[in-house]
């Protein structure tokens, strides 16, 4: 018997990698023998995998250093042929590839599903001058929920998320599929000397990490306020696993003992170097960075936001700090720089956590039965 043709979608691919990247990694790797899975992608220069559809970008226009879909006819021709040749259509977003995908899968009678990682009007409340920003997020929140409403099925991560859709209009059905982490790669070093070496970091100095987009949703200007404020100097690093915008970085590369270091395909490596977690973001849905820092057996100190607010508990496997105070930051970091004993409590429980609550394995199960379920009804 056939294969459903499924088709992914995506706003991003390499060589940016983030959260919806590894979502579509994992669900590559775990898929493959319930459906023929073709891509549907910005063309960022990396040509990597079979059966992928490409689309030209703007060179000048970009958001959050993500350059933006080229409206031209040769990318309409090529998403309305990927969409025809396929049964369903899974796309991940939110912009505007994903949303020209659910408007053409409506259009040619497809199912399409949409996975929420992350809402569109946070996202993007960064990027607009403040005279503007009002009515400019009002309109990208009413063409978000009337895409919504145009799906088959909506996914998202976690219930919270599902309550503040329907609260907001969303009419279509809603169901909740968590994202997860590879635990054996994701896992605690036995030697973090060792680990620090291997990324070549000096192994005497503290490390205080972070990883994903560096940007301003993201907050990550607040990271090096509070880095800066931090005493003793020379025995401290930052560093910032990732890659953004010339005008968010600039400021980190001229930094002495920081190191930004693009994206990377081994952020597992990364991880194990450091001895405190930050996610200072503004806007997060389940922030897998943060997950596999915490599988990672490191302990994390994060904003409340999203779904991070109700998996990390105070003082159990994480701290948490108001999200504009740069001096409770930077007061956070010192006091699990300062007490090892708490660094080590707060990281063996943050795996626990990630260990017993999180599998990729069960989550892309769940997602399979609902594609295949709408598939065959």
């Amino acid at each position: 018997m056939n294969k459903p043709k499924l088709l992914l979608v995506a706003d991003t691919y390499y060589p940016k990698v983030d959260g919806t990247l590894k979502f579509i990694e994992e669900f590559l790797k775990r898929s493959q023998d319930s459906f023929d899975i073709s891509l549907l992608v910005p063309d960022y220069g990396t040509h990597k995998g079979k059966k992928v559809t490409y689309l030209d970008v703007s060179k000048i226009w970009k958001v959050s250093g993500y350059a933006n879909l080229k409206l031209s006819p040769s990318n309409f021709k090529k998403m309305k042929t990927a969409i025809k040749e396929a049964d369903l259509v899974f796309a991940q977003g939110p912009a505007m590839i994903s949303y020209l995908a659910i408007h053409y899968a409506r259009r040619f009678n497809k199912k399409v599903f949409f996975y929420t990682h992350t809402l569109s009007w946070e996202l993007f409340e960064k990027f607009f001058p403040v005279l503007f920003k009002r009515p400019i997020l009002y309109l990208i929140k009413k063409l978000s929920i009337f895409m919504y409403n145009r799906c088959t099925e909506i996914l998202v991560p976690y219930h919270e998320l599902k309550e503040h859709l329907l609260e907001q209009g969303v009419r279509t059905e809603i169901t909740t599929a968590r994202l997860g982490v590879d635990i054996d790669v994701f896992n605690p070093t036995a030697d973090k000397r060792a680990s620090k070496e291997k990324v070549h970091l000096d192994p005497d100095k503290k490390v205080i990490g972070y990883v994903g987009r560096i940007s301003k949703e993201k907050n990550t200007h607040l990271l090096l306020e509070a880095f800066r404020k931090i005493e003793d100097q020379e025995n401290v690093m930052l560093l910032m696993v990732g890659d953004g915008p010339e005008s968010q970085t600039r400021e980190l590369k001229a930094l002495k003992n920081c190191k930004v270091t693009g994206f990377v395909n081994n952020v597992q490596d990364y991880l194990k170097a450091m001895d405190v977690f930050v996610m200072p973001s503004l806007t997060e849905t389940t922030s897998l960075a943060t997950l596999e820092a915490m599988s990672t057996g490191i302990p994390v100190i994060a904003t409340r936001v999203g779904f991070i607010k109700s998996y990390i508990i105070k003082n159990h496997n994480g701290l948490f700090f108001p999200r504009n105070s740069a001096s409770m930051l930077s007061l956070k970091i010192s006091q699990l720089l300062k007490d090892r004993e708490l660094r080590e409590r707060l990281g063996q429980n943050a795996r626990k956590t990630v260990a017993y609550g999180f599998s990729w394995e069960r989550s892309i199960n769940r997602i399979k039965r609902i594609l295949l379920k709408q598939y065959y009804h």
